[in-house]
């Protein structure tokens, strides 16, 4: 399990990490990442569009989880980190998550100089606003 402290729970924090995050695309999983003031924190998304079952979900998060607790130290300590899994997760072999997981969080300081990009997520609630004036 990780440390509370590294934990992302405010849905607020998911929100803006959807607004003002950055992404850097990979084979398992999406990552979006955010400067922050307070230290690293870090959360995973699995869809249940993607993951039909929970028991998959929840095996995958686990196993997500397990990785990022090794490494959690190189993460840089000023950012919030969001994971959106892919279904190619699943079936991995475990050094295949593990130099996933090492590839994107040495692309950190790479993507924060990158410009905000919205989420597809974002982008549509943002239409729909714009059509409700």
């Amino acid at each position: 399990m990780l440390k509370k402290e590294f934990r992302l729970t405010n849905a607020k924090d998911f929100e803006k990490l959807g607004v003002k995050g950055r992404s850097e695309y990979g084979p398992f999983m999406v990552m979006r990442v955010r400067p922050v003031a307070d230290g690293p924190k870090v959360a995973f998304i699995t869809s249940t569009k993607v993951f039909k079952s929970a028991v998959d979900r929840n095996r995958v998060k686990r196993r997500l989880r397990h990785v990022i607790k090794k490494y959690i130290d190189e993460v840089p300590s000023n950012v919030h980190i969001l994971f959106i899994v892919k279904k190619e997760a699943l079936k991995s072999p475990h050094d295949k998550l593990v130099e996933e997981m090492q590839r994107l969080i040495f692309k950190i300081p790479e993507a924060l100089k990158k410009p905000p990009k919205l989420s597809p997520r974002a982008q549509k609630m943002k239409e729909k606003r714009k059509g409700k004036r």
